[in-house]
């Protein structure tokens, strides 16, 4: 469950922005012409919905929701599983019910994480609301930032974020079936770990040389490429030379992961090679649950995430 590794994100430097476009930016739009499309799924909204985002200089997508009536700001985090609120946000939400038992997560690196579980009447996304949803509360101060809002709240809704132009849709049937037809599509997988958390996947081609399975992370900010460390060798060849560090895991100080950087030539989808970018500057981990964990801005300016048609659009 990566949304602990996110949250480390959030407060510590990524690499420089470099978005990677396949379209005009004009086209993420999408309209539907304002129709009503009645024959909607079950829990998406009626007609397409836009709002305004927020980018941090790392490249996290913020947003303004409401919980239980309350408006906070959140990043929109693809890789964090389950719905988060910090300590202090919860304070004033009155009295939440807290779930019998608890639920154990795994960090990226594979460190376990025990949380407790919560039920919140209302979560207000724009016109999106969810009643009844399941959010687990954080200790720690994240600065401005009330939390994460994860793909589990999205899963009968589809969403377009718009990097370009700071916005993000929540779609009707008519302008996705619009998004469909201009778009490049890729396939996802999905890990939904016991209806609680939820994570997507792709394959992709990484150096014309192997295909390999990573979690899309827009939690991770812009521009990061981490991998497992045991293709090191295999994508990079020689690795005498190659730069390595250490680093502390910010939950266990006895805990120490191992970093190795290097540059790799391209990295490409699989299924769609069209979609790809070059000259990579990616980091190796030993103990990386995943083959990998990338950003999602490199997949383009404006992308549509379907989670109940397991696909992605980039448009």
């Amino acid at each position: 469950m990566p949304y602990r590794d996110n949250l480390k994100q959030i407060t510590v430097m990524v690499m420089a922005i470099l978005l990677i476009a396949f379209a005009s930016p004009e086209f993420c739009a999408g309209r539907s012409n304002g129709k009503d499309f009645r024959n909607s799924r079950q829990g998406e909204i009626q007609k397409q919905y836009v709002m305004p985002i927020e980018l941090s200089k790392y490249g996290h997508v913020e947003i303004r929701a409401k919980v239980n009536s309350v408006e906070g700001i959140f990043i929109l985090d693809t890789g964090a599983g389950i719905n988060v609120i910090t300590k202090t946000f919860a304070s004033k939400l009155g009295k939440i019910k807290m779930h019998d038992g608890s639920f154990t997560g795994f960090r990226a690196t594979g460190e376990p994480l025990e949380m407790h579980l919560y039920t919140i009447s209302s979560l207000e996304i724009g016109d999106l609301q969810e009643r009844n949803s399941t959010f687990t509360i954080l200790d720690a101060d994240l600065g401005k930032i009330d939390g994460l809002i994860s793909l589990a709240s999205f899963k009968e809704q589809p969403f377009t974020i718009d990097y370009a132009n700071k916005k993000l849709y929540l779609e009707s049937s008519g302008s996705l079936m619009s998004r469909e037809k201009n778009g490049k599509v890729i396939k996802i997988q999905l890990d939904d770990d016991r209806g609680v958390s939820i994570d997507m996947f792709t394959r992709v081609r990484v150096n014309n040389k192997l295909d390999l399975q990573i979690s899309l992370d827009s939690g991770a900010g812009f521009n990061v490429f981490r991998f497992n460390a045991e293709y090191l060798k295999s994508l990079v060849g020689d690795t005498t030379n190659i730069k390595r560090y250490n680093k502390q895991s910010s939950l266990n100080a006895k805990t120490t992961n191992n970093f190795y950087l290097a540059k790799l030539n391209s990295l490409a989808i699989s299924d769609n090679p069209s979609i790809k970018v070059h000259d990579i500057k990616a980091s190796f981990l030993k103990s990386l649950i995943y083959d990998g964990i990338t950003s999602i801005n490199w997949l383009g300016n404006c992308i549509t995430i379907d989670i109940s048609k397991k696909e992605l659009i980039i448009n």
